[in-house]
């Protein structure tokens, strides 16, 4: 028989019992000296021996939230609230813990509890505050922090988060209010000067944020945050010299700032050095293979490089990354259009206005496309919405000037005349396209004075960007006259080798080779392919070294075997633009220069030679603005007239050296005033049978890329002719010039 074991006495516990206040010194001390391992394992003892002494368990908290070990912490915390729920501090830790893991609503029950027992308990106020902030409650954050400020008006950080919160609510006027008050209180606080400058910059007062910068900075001199806003503000002022300086010392401070290497490829943008931001583009992408829009910034400055190909893949990425990057469609359509892929950019710009309908540089750049292709109303549709959309856009202006003809009380009129006080705090080219536009409007409503002084202004300023060498153009001109000789061809008969004939349409820009152009290619034997380089490049090829200076003595040494194999490369590169075509016309005017080559590479090509009354021909130019910097002569009297004088000097030596009937000269005067008869001239010229079709040009829906484009779609008319004389007061200059040349 076994015996009953006896039960042990139950012991009771006293819920009340806490340790001495020496054990607790004894705690507090080994905490005091950081010492926090040994002061863990006393207050796990004393917690052990009074499991119900809350401030044990706050105790333990605090240790081990001194060791990063914020998940024990948050329990032993949570179990000292439990045990005092009406201590307000115990809450307040409790909240501080929740807060530093992210747990915002968690966070925001603690300090509400804390707040509840103890409403003047201004940290607490503060710190929920911040919770209600994390969680994007911005109008209680607001209230908060009010409270907060109300009972202690000094606490410098409360107004600055509460300037933070009234920026998220988009009142920008009372968060700088809040900033300048925290600055009162802490005029040394250099994240609240920087903050501060990006209220500023949101109100776009760029001058006062780079101040508030630079305080920030004098506080602070190895502030990252401070340099990167400095940077911005100066960039935004046009300042950008010294913006790079600040983006500079940014990336110096991190070099892992990849905005900060971004920004800086903005701002070299604005310097005009695309090679250099490339490099910064590329860096930011190093960094953020992701960054959307460095990918479409690195594409535009490829696209300033002329690697149209590279930026167009550039394009491409950020689209795939985003397919509704306004933006980057737009870019894109530019980088399609300068590879004169039109159809595919027109498609890009209006992917732009479908993601963005209120893109008025879509519009713009959709205009001046929809304009090359000649469909007018559509473009002028589009132009006037960009001008709709942005009224101070001047690039919808200036591509609207050459489509429509103005008439007084026009409501662009007074749109340009308002922008006049502003112009010139535009870049350069914004400004020239500006006095060209205004020149157009003026001249459209009867104002010639007004008209010639806008014109002036926009040849001036496009002058003064352009390098022109008249010395090498006066050497150029001797020695091709010097080379090309009667002698030079008697000795060089005319090759009699067969091939292609194109058609060359020579002459001075703006004296009617459009229109000729036009003419010819609405006969179903021609293919008009506008102005070319083919002839240039082929020409500059051939020399020595592929050295331009070359031309034209090296040419004295070449065979009628290098004369046909040169002809033969232009043609097979001409001919890609229409390979079934029978003639092509190349009316790239400047060819007037290789007329001597082009009698000996291509037997059977034909030369028409454009003339026009040179005041009519150089005013045309004077007053128009030309793509890219491709007639670097015209935007100065002087220098137009001298080149005019260059050109008929060297057009009379061809007439001279080369035999007779190699050259027709068509005058566009007598192309307007007879169409049909200068027309027939040309046919015969090119011995091509009439087709009454030429006399319906305006109806040829073919591409042009000239400054004639919106003429060539209208019937002829007479207006163009003697448009000088209502300038004749001012153009003195050019008329001392060309006045021999006249007749």
């Amino acid at each position: 028989m076994h015996k009953q074991l006896a039960q042990a006495p139950a012991h009771s516990i006293d819920m009340n019992s806490k340790p001495s206040q020496a054990d607790i010194d004894k705690v507090l001390a080994v905490f005091g000296q950081q010492r926090y391992a040994e002061a863990e394992v006393l207050s796990q003892a004393m917690i052990a021996r009074y499991p119900h002494y809350g401030m044990g368990w706050m105790l333990l908290g605090t240790i081990l939230k001194k060791q990063d070990r914020h998940v024990a912490a948050l329990a032993a915390q949570s179990r000292a609230a439990e045990l005092l729920p009406d201590d307000a501090e115990v809450h307040y830790n409790l909240g501080n813990t929740f807060l530093q893991q992210g747990r915002a609503g968690d966070a925001e029950l603690a300090y509400r509890r804390a707040l509840a027992l103890n409403p003047t308990y201004i940290q607490a106020r503060y710190n929920l505050g911040i919770t209600l902030q994390e969680q994007g409650k911005f109008d209680e954050a607001e209230a908060s922090y009010r409270a907060t400020v109300a009972s202690y008006p000094e606490f410098a950080q409360a107004y600055s988060n509460l300037g933070v919160v009234l920026n998220s609510l988009g009142r920008l006027a009372e968060a700088e209010s809040s900033f300048r008050r925290m600055l009162e209180i802490a005029p040394d606080d250099a994240q609240g000067h920087c903050n501060l400058a990006n209220i500023l910059m949101c109100q776009n007062r760029h001058a006062e944020a780079e101040a508030a910068c630079r305080l920030a900075l004098k506080v602070q001199p190895q502030f990252c945050e401070a340099h990167f806003n400095l940077a911005n503000a100066l960039r935004e002022q046009g300042k950008h010299v010294e913006a790079e300086a600040s983006y500079r010392a940014v990336i110096a401070l991190r070099p892992d700032y990849t905005d900060a290497y971004f920004n800086l490829g903005d701002s070299l943008m604005s310097q005009k050095r695309a090679e250099d931001a490339e490099v910064c583009y590329h860096q930011a992408l190093y960094l953020n293979r992701d960054f959307v829009e460095a990918y479409n910034h690195l594409g535009v400055s490829l696209k300033k490089q002329g690697r149209f190909a590279d930026a167009e893949a550039n394009f491409r990425k950020a689209l795939e990354l985003r397919p509704d990057y306004a933006s980057a469609h737009n870019n894109l359509g530019n980088a399609l259009h300068d590879q004169d892929r039109i159809a595919e950019a027109e498609i890009c710009y209006r992917q732009a206005i479908k993601f963005k309908s209120d893109y008025p540089e879509a519009y713009s750049n959709l205009g001046n496309t929809l304009k090359s292709e000649g469909r007018l109303d559509e473009a002028k549709e589009a132009l006037e919405r960009a001008i709709a959309l942005k009224p101070d856009f001047v690039e919808p202006h200036f591509g609207l000037s050459v489509l429509k003809t103005y008439a007084e009380g026009d409501p662009h009129l007074a749109m340009l005349e308002k922008q006049r006080p502003m112009v010139d705090d535009q870049p350069i080219e914004t400004r020239i396209r500006y006095w060209f536009a205004l020149g157009k409007v003026y001249e459209d409503i009867g104002r010639h004075d007004e008209s010639f002084l806008a014109y002036e202004q926009g040849n001036r300023l496009k002058h003064g960007v352009l390098a022109w060498d008249e010395a090498e153009d006066d050497a150029l001109l001797e020695r091709m006259m010097t080379v090309f000789t009667k002698e030079f061809f008697a000795a060089r008969p005319k090759p009699t080798h067969s091939g292609k004939a194109p058609i060359f349409i020579v002459g001075m820009p703006r004296s009617g080779t459009t229109l000729l152009e036009q003419i010819l290619s609405t006969h179903p034997g021609v293919f008009g392919a506008g102005e070319l380089k083919d002839m240039n490049e082929v020409v500059v090829g051939a020399m020595p070294g592929a050295d331009h200076m070359q031309y034209p003595d090296a040419v004295t040494a070449f065979s009628n075997e290098e004369f046909r194999r040169i002809g033969e490369l232009y043609t097979e590169r001409v001919w890609r633009n229409a390979p079934e075509a029978t003639r092509i016309t190349d009316k790239m005017p400047s060819n007037f220069f290789y007329l001597g080559m082009i009698h000996l590479m291509l037997p059977e090509a034909k030369i028409i030679h454009a003339m026009r009354d040179p005041m009519d021909s150089c005013f045309s130019c004077y007053s128009r603005l030309f793509n890219k910097e491709n007639v670097r002569f015209a935007y100065d009297l002087g220098t137009l007239g001298r080149y005019y004088a260059r050109y008929i000097k060297l057009m009379r030596h061809w007439h001279a050296v080369l035999p007779p009937g190699t050259i027709l000269d068509l005058r566009y005067e007598d192309m307007v005033a007879d169409t049909e008869g200068q027309a027939r001239r040309a046919l015969a010229h090119l011995d091509l049978p009439w087709d009454d079709s030429c006399l319906e040009f305006h109806q040829n829906k073919r591409r042009v890329k000239t400054a004639s484009l919106a003429q060539v779609r209208k019937p002829i008319y007479k207006t163009s002719v003697a448009r000088w004389k209502y300038y004749e007061k001012h153009l003195g200059p050019l008329l001392d010039i060309v006045s021999e040349y006249r007749n």
